[in-house]
């Protein structure tokens, strides 16, 4: 609703610090002399009217109003004066209208895309300690510490997950983390067979997060996507990475921290404690599976095996009184009678079961508790890690 402003009650200047200023007969400053007459109501209702009209109808259209230019000019100075008030009220509210649409739009557009290589970092000095990085020998060609290169089921593709990890965002990246593009045409034409696209995305994890967001980060990530390790198991591998990283920066600083103040040598410590501690779970299971499957073929092959035909011991006569010809044809003759018992197989009889397909062969609590030690030592004396193996 537009209002017109009060009528002036004073012989003075209407706005002498602006009228003062501008030029021209039109605006010139108004003697004292003279009086201000006030235009008819009609008038004024008229001309609010009509710019109300304009307003409306280019809102309408989807056009930002502009201030209305009035047509006609008014002989008095306070009709201009009221009229300019209107027009600018009314454009300034129309006008912000638009530039809030503007910015809203502007906030919900779609999150940019770059490529992988773009979105991998180029260096990796300030993620590691100095002591490890003054030694050459120590290094790999990308400039990373060996110990980052290991021998694990799928290492390669999951470590590159983990440095799509940051701690915040690029300047280039805007207010969003954007999607990550990864190019799969090596992939399609190396084979002929379907292969499926590895999943890669950006992760904000800020140096000063809570532990829980840390958790919550670590075991929401892409890591080992393909293994599909438990939720349980990767919720205290997150748990217990963190609590020995809190640990230890309490030993550094001297002092506790409700909320980590993290260097980025630790923050990046953390996610590679967590991607060794599941990777080396995931190449653990791997290798159990294999090695039971393994175990099972083994004990079929032990059942298998033919044991000599030997008749029970109460058909064995005793050596007492008795000539070798009279042992030997009773001997022949529990054997003939043991052959009479065994069912003849046929394709016509499906009662009758075939000796030399054995049952389904399973594993014992046991057997499968020294196979899952096995696998866990085997990879932990490779990996040259300390680590104890534990139970199943």
């Amino acid at each position: 609703m537009f209002v017109l402003p009060p009528p002036p009650t004073s012989t003075k200047q209407a706005l002498p610090g602006l009228l003062s200023k501008r030029k021209g007969p039109e605006l010139a400053p108004v003697p004292e002399d003279h009086e201000f007459v006030n235009a008819p109501p009609e008038f004024a209702s008229r001309a609010r009217d009509e710019i109300h009209k304009r307003l409306l109808k280019g809102k309408k259209k989807g056009v930002t109003p502009a201030a209305p230019s009035i047509a006609h000019s008014r002989s008095r100075d306070s009709d201009s004066v009221s009229l300019a008030t209107i027009s600018t009220a009314g454009s300034s509210l129309f006008s912000s209208r638009a530039s809030t649409t503007a910015s809203y739009i502007d906030y919900i557009e779609a999150p940019k895309t770059i490529h992988l290589q773009d979105a991998l970092p180029k260096t990796f000095y300030d993620m590691y300690s100095s002591d490890l990085l003054l030694d050459p020998q120590n290094l790999l060609c990308n400039g990373r510490p060996k110990f980052t290169k290991r021998e694990l089921l799928d290492w390669d593709l999951n470590d590159i997950r983990s440095l799509l990890v940051v701690e915040q965002f690029r300047p280039e990246w805007g207010a969003q983390l954007p999607l990550v593009e990864f190019d799969t045409s090596s992939i399609t034409s190396s084979s002929s067979t379907k292969t499926p696209v590895p999943q890669f995305r950006l992760q904000l994890l800020p140096l000063n997060s809570t532990d829980d967001f840390i958790i919550r980060t670590l075991v929401e990530s892409d890591l080992y996507l393909e293994a599909n390790l438990d939720y349980e198991f990767k919720l205290t591998s997150a748990k217990y990475t963190v609590a020995a990283a809190r640990k230890r920066h309490h030993q550094y600083l001297g002092r506790e921290e409700s909320i980590m103040n993290l260097s980025k040598p630790e923050w990046r410590n953390i996610i590679e404690n967590y991607l060794l501690n599941i990777a080396v779970e995931a190449q653990c299971r791997f290798d159990f599976k294999r090695h039971c499957a393994d175990y099972k073929k083994w004990k079929q092959q032990q059942a298998l095996v033919k044991k000599p035909d030997m008749p029970p011991p109460s058909t064995i006569p005793s050596r007492k009184r008795e000539s070798l010809l009279k042992r030997t044809l009773l001997r022949n003759t529990a054997m003939l009678s043991s052959e009479d018992n065994i069912p003849i197989a046929s394709p016509n009889n499906p009662t009758t079961t075939n000796p030399a397909a054995p049952s389904k062969i399973s594993l014992t609590k046991d057997e499968k508790a020294m196979l899952w030690s096995q696998c866990q030592s085997r990879v932990y004396q490779r990996l040259g890690l300390d680590w104890a193996p534990d139970g199943i």
